[in-house]
């Protein structure tokens, strides 16, 4: 679902779609506000590799040779980088499998464990 959610996100392109935008949700469960951080800047690292490969968020495609280059990227929100580790391991996979491809730094970060391979879809 996260990956239809992200193509969702990404078509939008309105100024108060920006990732930067999305406010702090301020959550009291320590668990969760890290998964939170960690989606919200894995989404920023997604929608920079969309861009980087000449998607564009108005769904027009980029093909000229400074496509990497000619965009503005997208920042994560500053409250994000405040938030820090959770106390125990946590890691997701689907039962039987221990594949966590693409698992990246945003959550392991903040000692999560997860596949987001998903996100990094044209």
């Amino acid at each position: 679902m996260m990956g239809y959610e992200c193509e969702y996100f990404f078509s939008h392109r309105e100024p108060h779609w920006s990732l930067a935008c999305i406010p702090d949700p301020q959550d009291e469960d320590s668990i969760r506000y890290a998964i939170l951080a960690s989606m919200v800047e894995a989404l920023v690292d997604a929608f920079n590799w969309r861009l980087e490969h000449g998607i564009r968020r108005d769904n027009t495609m980029d093909k000229s040779e400074q496509r990497r280059f000619n965009f503005s990227r997208e920042d994560a929100p500053s409250w994000t980088s405040k938030i820090g580790p959770v106390a125990k391991p946590l890691t997701f996979h689907e039962a039987g499998s221990t594949d966590m491809t693409l698992e990246r730094h945003f959550f392991i970060k903040r000692n999560i464990r997860v596949p987001n391979g998903y996100l990094y879809t044209v």
